[in-house]
């Protein structure tokens, strides 16, 4: 890969994808400076514009705002360009030209459609293009394979997360499994591979505690796009139930499942503790029975209100929820980009010379305690990802990076660490 310059991040809020002229492309960056130890620094290079397409507008959006504009920014001499929601490829591709136009050097997008096709367009106007991906077979292949200069990939560790309700569900569930057991596996049978692994490993540790044989092949009961009940030889309740609130009539669907009394565990591949809470106290009502809820989150108030919501039987109305260390994820894109564009893409890199992707994971929250701990981290003052741990992800600062290395940074940030670090 040629050495081409350029990077950053700072601020300039542009919200709004507006119409746009004739775009052309960006001129190329000058040549990076020497990377002699002790002597680059982020005002060794001009201030780079990178724009941010974000998705949704939501707790995680607001959070990595205010730590790229107000933290990353003036530390790194760079500038942000940020979207509104870029919830289809269409939209993406106005904002990488709102970008163009706007002289940027890289867009950082949360969107992992038609990757290929996006990169090959910012490729035209000689921006980068970093995705909140993994590498997914055959999502993703053509853009992680294809040799491109001006891609790269962050995302999360997908295998690491369904562990995590792999874990909670061996220990939680009951000895003979009467309980029965929704699966909200999202859009797994779209390929989301979040969803996927989530599914496969609540379905796996059901297999695992109580020796289930399925009926049907594991794969099709997760990708299933219609409400199946996974039948095995054990006689177990297991309900998987695809989709979103987003679609009509979802919710009710998954409210009449829960109402017939069969299913007391609720698994949400998607975040659904917010959305179930009502229900489940009418359930426990007119069962007598203690529902348990573990679903997917971002640490919000609305987190914290469920934890400190007591059901009728003196538990939280969520007994497990994820949570994501925000600030961590932000830095492994932010890390991407920077090293493409300051001439340090063998950091980007795996071994084999193709891209390669870093990977996050999220933290299970069990309690109150560790909540209101994490709580308090990923803010004005206490951001998990702070300078020093930016800094060791960077190749102007270390001689030498490479991917791996990078990612040993990530996977040293684990909840344990960082209580040590940041403290309570």
């Amino acid at each position: 890969m040629k050495k081409i310059i350029a990077l950053a991040m700072a601020v300039i809020i542009s919200t709004g994808v507006s119409a746009c002229g004739a775009k052309t492309p960006a001129t190329s960056p000058t040549t990076a400076p020497s990377n002699t130890e002790g002597t680059v620094s982020p005002q060794s290079f001009k201030k780079f514009k990178i724009g941010i397409a974000e998705v949704q507008a939501n707790d995680e959006s607001v959070t990595r705002r205010n730590y790229l504009e107000n933290y990353i920014a003036p530390k790194y001499n760079v500038e942000f360009i940020f979207s509104e929601q870029c919830t289809d490829s269409e939209k993406v591709l106005t904002f990488i030209e709102n970008c163009a136009d706007a002289g940027a050097d890289a867009v950082i997008s949360y969107l992992n459609d038609d990757i290929e096709q996006l990169t090959q367009v910012s490729q035209e106007y000689g921006m980068k293009y970093i995705v909140n991906t993994v590498r997914i077979q055959p999502k993703t292949e053509a853009a992680f394979a294809g040799g491109y200069e001006n891609f790269a990939a962050f995302g999360s560790n997908q295998a690491a997360i369904a562990d995590l309700f792999n874990g909670w569900l061996l220990e939680s569930a009951s000895a003979d499994g009467s309980e029965g057991f929704i699966i909200c596996s999202g859009v797994a049978n779209k390929g989301n591979l979040q969803h996927t692994e989530i599914t496969r490993g609540t379905l796996e540790a059901l297999q695992e505690k109580y020796g289930l044989t399925f009926k049907d092949e594991l794969k099709t009961i997760i990708t299933t796009s219609a409400p199946l009940e996974a039948v095995n030889d054990k006689g177990i309740s297991i309900y998987v139930y695809p989709g979103s609130n987003t679609q009509e009539g979802w919710l009710q669907g998954l409210t009449a499942a829960i109402q017939t009394g069969r299913y007391a565990t609720l698994l949400g591949a998607i975040q659904i503790y917010n959305l179930v809470g009502v229900v489940v106290d009418e359930a426990e009502a007119s069962m007598n029975k203690n529902l348990k809820v573990a679903s997917i989150a971002v640490v919000s108030e609305t987190l914290r209100t469920s934890f400190n919501t007591k059901d009728r039987f003196g538990n939280p109305s969520v007994d497990m929820a994820t949570a994501k260390p925000v600030s961590v994820l932000c830095a492994a894109g932010f890390a991407q980009a920077y090293n493409l564009l300051t001439g340090n893409e063998s950091a980007t890199l795996a071994p084999n010379g193709e891209a390669a992707e870093l990977n996050t994971t999220l933290w299970a929250i069990t309690d109150k305690d560790m909540l209101d701990i994490v709580s308090k981290w990923d803010v004005s003052d206490k951001w998990i990802a702070d300078y020093g741990i930016v800094d060791s992800m960077l190749g102007i600062y270390n001689s030498d990076l490479t991917n791996s290395d990078i990612q040993a940074v990530i996977d040293s940030m684990t909840y344990e660490n960082t209580l040590k670090r940041l403290g309570k």
